[in-house]
């Protein structure tokens, strides 16, 4: 196995009640640390990066270098686009050879957010890549004085998701449930009762964006519900950096970048098998 869709991967996933790791990346260190991990467990995995990450990257580069990991190793692994803000940033993506992409229109109005998913859903789809939508406001964990507030602001709307699935077409969607991106002051508090309408609405597999720091029962919970994709960045971002500066100070002098990066790349790894199997995906690849 090798390279696949998400559509490819969620649906096997939703079928087999587990979710699908997906990690943030935007260098070599990330990237082997992602496929290793997965190779390790036997797992399917997502390799994905937001528009900032691909133009740091170049995003031929970062195609290649995962497509060159990945096709020697005997796991299913899809490339995504996270949060794509446009149509032509999805456009781009194809050009590079992304088997996924994500058109995040949540701030628009739902109309506008219909349209241009619609839109991108069109174009991917005759590409052969598959498309992750959002409805919700999903945000940044350090809104607020003390994290994401917990009243009904920015929570997915049932009726939206229903007609958003309908018209756009979409292979799977984020639905804002209480969850944020970054890390959370406090525990965040998911709405299940909400994730149980979506899911019983929409029938398409579903995304939970803001994995960092949610509790491993409550996401092994949403995955009974029907989610089917986990994204990861901050806490792989955050052992990473610790780990690098750890090393920088115990080794002043030391100018060989392969002795300073690889205990970080080895951290990053460490903590993907941790998610992977908080998502009890390891074993399932297929």
């Amino acid at each position: 196995m090798s390279i696949v869709t998400n559509k490819q991967l969620l649906d096997h996933a939703k079928a087999g009640k587990y979710a699908v790791a997906a990690f943030n990346t935007n260098n070599l260190e990330y990237i082997q640390a992602i496929i290793e991990a997965a190779k390790e467990l036997n797992a399917p995995v997502i390799v994905e990066a937001a528009q900032s990450e691909i133009d740091y990257m170049d995003g031929y580069a970062f195609t290649a270098i995962v497509r060159a990991l990945a096709e020697r190793k005997p796991i299913p692994v899809g490339i995504h686009l996270d949060h794509g803000p446009s149509y032509e940033e999805a456009v781009r993506c194809f050009r590079y050879g992304f088997t996924s992409v994500m058109y995040d229109g949540s701030a628009l109005p739902l109309e506008d957010n219909i349209a241009n998913t619609k839109k991108v859903v069109e174009a991917a789809h005759a590409c052969g890549v598959s498309v992750e939508g959002e409805i919700g406001v999903i945000g940044q964990a350090e809104d607020g004085p003390e994290g994401p507030q917990n009243d009904n602001f920015g929570l997915a709307d049932p009726d939206e998701c229903e007609r958003f699935v309908k018209e756009t077409g979409v292979d799977c969607f984020a639905a804002a449930i209480g969850n944020a991106h970054g890390l959370y002051k406090k525990e965040p508090e998911l709405r299940f009762d909400l994730l149980a309408e979506v899911e019983k609405r929409c029938q398409v597999p579903l995304v939970l964006h803001g994995g960092t720091g949610i509790p491993e029962a409550d996401l092994r919970k949403a995955i009974t519900m029907g989610v089917s994709k986990i994204n990861f960045s901050t806490v792989m971002r955050k052992g990473c950096i610790e780990t690098l500066t750890e090393t920088l100070n115990s080794n002043p002098g030391e100018l060989d970048l392969m002795k300073l990066l690889t205990p970080a790349k080895d951290k990053m790894k460490e903590i993907a098998k941790v998610h992977i199997r908080m998502c009890m995906s390891d074993g399932k690849a297929w």
